[in-house]
């Protein structure tokens, strides 16, 4: 999208049509990063890994063969607590990346 310089004549209006633009261009920015923020977590042994994304919705889900030796319960209690403990990863990072923009004088 092309942007255009737009000015009124209007000092005020223009000075509110510039903050509005850079404010834009922010919350896009911003819209970007939560884009990217993820949540992972494995198992100690390293067979069992989860991938959440910034809402906690699993996106990956990788379970070594050898993990296939657990009990169900157990397995299924593992893949839970990881993604519970990926979701709260991702919930760190995603507070990471809006605090300044939840605060209160973004700037200063």
């Amino acid at each position: 999208m092309v942007e255009r310089d737009l000015r009124t004549g209007d000092l005020e209006l223009d000075r509110l049509m510039a903050e509005f633009r850079a404010n834009s261009r922010e919350l896009s920015e911003v819209i970007g990063m939560v884009g990217e923020v993820a949540g992972q977590a494995e198992s100690p042994d390293g067979k069992i890994k989860v991938r959440v994304s910034s809402s906690g919705q699993l996106t990956a889900l990788h379970i070594d063969p050898r993990a296939m030796r657990l009990g169900s319960q157990e397995l299924a209690d593992t893949i839970m607590d990881l993604s519970r403990r990926a979701t709260e990863e991702a919930a760190r990072h995603l507070m990471e990346v809006t605090r300044p923009y939840l605060e209160g004088d973004r700037r200063g």
